[in-house]
């Protein structure tokens, strides 16, 4: 953890009372299948998106108002929790601090239909049509002048290469690459399961129930409710204080105990619901995959000839491989999106459960339940798999690139990790499939451990490309083994 002591959001936001008001519009009848009549009652949340934008939209179309505005900016994936932190920050710096601020979610407008969870809990919180509510990337492309240099990180701690200005601050729950020190009034960065756990202990202890509800559905889904033994921490654990706040708990709602929240009956309900819509991507192809839940990063390689800078990109896709990368698909889908963004590295980051092994587990739970044991039923078999390509980057100023250096290195570092364990992907041959260009690599893993997430692979990636010279990495070409795992993105 990195903080500011003198300014953390929990010391300096404790003067905030009950007394002063805040969030007293009273609960709303909004179940997690609201009706249709709630569904048509504008939130006092979306009003202030909507002035907030349109507002910030005017000033963007004359020069001079870049002091003017504090652009609260969450990651590029544009999952709920960047998503619910750049609102719930900026509400707060505009109605309790007095600054105007704006959340900007780093999407294209017509991308919310990449994320039905987002679109569900936006609509608790009384945002029912986010693409005109929300300012996004389309409602900035074009505009003369972007009136902002004046930035507030959520749910990340590094700029973005295409946004210039002084980062005021900083409210994140990722490994903390100790950037900004020297402009920030508020750093709070603490490794727990959701941001928005973070955001919602900085602001005051009431807040509009709209408000409330929206960063606790960002809590729940990045907790799995709350799941004892899962990535809830502490800090996530005292989302309590939301629940009286929200549209959705009832006085039979309990406990609300810390320890219990995953006892908790909305909570439950709330989590399945947000998790199915979460999980049906079955509208969505390869394309669509792969930009839904995407970052992207800048890394200098000090090691290679001319030093050359090279941007990668680290999507996260919960479907296996085989159901929407056979046949050539992942590296068709794979190479288009790299050249759409100008990568020299992607990596694919799959998550998902096997149902047959799930279906095993369940069927032997129900034997073992005869006798007095069901400790695998519904457990499921969680998986992950890592794919990834390098690619020499098109145009006229993209950096030569060492291709199978570059490969020889990666290849290295990843497979040394003891915090993936990866192992080659039988299934995945990308070399043998020949579907790659000439002049690119590629490689796939079965990711031995099935717990290390983005959070884990970015920083490592990192370390790998920015690192000192490898000594003599062996050769994804000349070792046998390797070579039969290659399996390119």
């Amino acid at each position: 953890m990195s903080t500011n002591p003198s300014a953390s959001p929990r010391t300096a936001f404790r003067r905030f009372s009950v007394a002063m008001g805040f969030g007293s519009t009273s609960k709303a009848e909004v179940k997690p299948e609201s009706s249709a009549s709630a569904a048509a009652t504008p939130s006092s949340i979306a009003k202030y998106l909507v002035d907030s934008k349109a507002a910030f939209l005017k000033d963007a179309e004359a020069a001079g108002n870049e002091k003017k505005w504090t652009v609260v900016l969450g990651n590029e994936a544009g999952d709920l929790d960047s998503v619910a932190s750049s609102i719930a920050y900026a509400w707060f710096l505009s109605e309790v601090e007095k600054k105007p601020a704006v959340p900007l979610i780093q999407i294209a407008r017509d991308d919310f239909v990449l994320r039905a969870e987002n679109v569900y809990a936006l609509g608790l919180a009384g945002i029912h049509n986010p693409s005109d509510e929300l300012l996004t990337t389309s409602d900035i492309e074009g505009k003369p002048s972007f009136p902002s240099s004046s930035f507030f990180l959520v749910d990340q701690n590094r700029l973005a290469s295409q946004f210039t200005g002084t980062v005021i601050g900083i409210i994140d729950h990722h490994q903390d690459e100790g950037l900004y020190k020297d402009t920030c009034t508020v750093r709070e960065i603490v490794l727990c399961g959701s941001c928005s756990s973070l955001v919602s202990l900085a602001l005051p202890p009431q807040m509009p129930a709209e408000l409330a509800t929206l960063l606790l559905t960002a809590i729940v889904i990045d907790t799995g409710g709350f799941k004892v033994g899962g990535k809830a921490t502490d800090e996530d654990r005292q989302g309590t204080k939301l629940i009286p706040l929200t549209t959705l708990s009832e006085p039979t709602d309990v406990p609300f105990a810390p320890d219990a929240l995953h006892e908790v009956a909305f909570i439950k309900k709330l989590n399945k619901d947000l998790q199915h819509r979460k999980s049906d991507l079955s509208h969505l192809g390869g394309w669509d995959l792969l930009r839904r839940d995407y970052k992207e990063y800048t890394h200098s390689l000090p090691w290679m000839e001319g030093q050359p800078t090279i941007k990668v990109g680290l999507a996260t896709v919960p479907v296996a491989l085989k159901v929407w990368g056979k046949k050539g698909k992942l590296e068709k889908d794979s190479v288009a999106w790299m050249k759409h963004r100008g990568l020299t590295v992607l990596g694919v980051l799959t998550t998902f459960t096997d149902e047959k092994k799930k279906k095993e587990k369940d069927k032997k739970g129900k034997k073992d339940d005869v006798k007095g044991k069901g400790k695998d039923k519904g457990k499921g078999d969680h998986k992950r798999e890592m794919a990834w390509i390098i690619l020499q980057p098109e145009g006229e100023n993209a950096p030569t690139i060492d291709v199978p250096a570059l490969a020889s290195r990666l290849w290295a570092g990843l497979e040394e990790s003891k915090e993936l364990s990866p192992q080659p992907h039988k299934k995945f041959n990308l070399k043998k499939n020949g579907k790659l260009p000439s002049n690119a690599k590629g490689k796939v893993y079965n990711q031995g451990n099935a717990s290390a997430t983005r959070k884990v692979v970015a920083p490592l990636v990192k370390t790998i490309l920015e690192g000192a010279p490898a000594a003599s990495p062996p050769s994804a070409e000349t070792e046998p083994q390797k070579e039969a795992a290659t399996a390119k993105l």
